[in-house]
């Protein structure tokens, strides 16, 4: 199970991103939309490639004020020449992660999908990180668009009828995980069992190909470490 991790929201060479690149297999960079600068983005893509990790780009609507995390109503040339001037701070790059609103409204939105797949394509890119089953898995399969797909293991779901979980909006307390012991527990299932346990009790299925963990959560480096610790031998 690969493990992603969400950073370079924090600028250049924050010590908390640092210490998380020797636990990760992928590391998602910010690129300037939610967050990040080009120093910020080079710094953590040489660190990233010092130790072996690989990269994608962290697209986002262009939103610092809220952090990427309110979803925005532009013309597709906007958001294309947004996405374009994100991803110009990662040249050669050919996988992809897009941020917070992005991502959820990808998710439910099959016509934003399906454009975000087309500009995918039109700039190479080979993999993109989403939850399965999500418009937007479908939509990137549509152009032959790799999927990784992504379950995260800082944030809680919540059942929905007939459907893959979903996250837990960050307006409700209990969106994230605040216990590591909880964190693991959510982990372990989605390796070993395939899903998660929702807030309501119920499990349900979530085959992932990667794990996420956010740079920024409480967690995240004991996380971390714990999981490296448990795929190289028994927990």
């Amino acid at each position: 199970m690969i493990l992603n991790c969400d950073m370079g929201e924090r600028g250049t060479d924050h010590a908390g991103d640092r210490n998380l690149m020797s636990y990760i297999d992928l590391a998602n960079l910010a690129c300037g939309g939610h967050a990040g600068d080009a120093d910020s983005v080079a710094f953590f893509r040489a660190l990233a490639e010092r130790q072996g990790v690989e990269i994608s780009a962290h697209l986002s609507y262009p939103d610092r004020a809220s952090f990427g995390r309110m979803s925005m109503d532009l013309h597709p040339h906007s958001l294309s020449a947004s996405l374009e001037d994100q991803i110009a701070l990662l040249p050669g790059v050919t996988t992809v992660k897009f941020h917070g609103a992005l991502y959820n409204d990808s998710c439910s939105d099959p016509e934003l999908a399906a454009r975000l797949a087309e500009w995918l394509a039109d700039h190479s890119v080979t993999t993109v990180l989403c939850p399965p089953g999500s418009a937007m898995e479908q939509a990137a399969r549509s152009r032959r668009i790799g999927i990784l797909a992504e379950a995260f293991i800082d944030r809680r779901y919540v059942s929905a009828q007939g459907s893959i979980p979903k996250l837990v909006p960050r307006s409700d307390p209990e969106a994230c995980h605040f216990d590591l012991e909880s964190a693991r527990t959510q982990a372990r299932e989605l390796m070993r069992r395939g899903g998660v346990t929702c807030v309501t009790g119920e499990f349900r299925a979530l085959k992932a190909d990667t794990l996420c963990i956010h740079s920024d959560s409480e967690l995240s480096l004991e996380l971390a470490k714990a999981l490296h610790a448990h795929r190289r031998g028994p927990s």
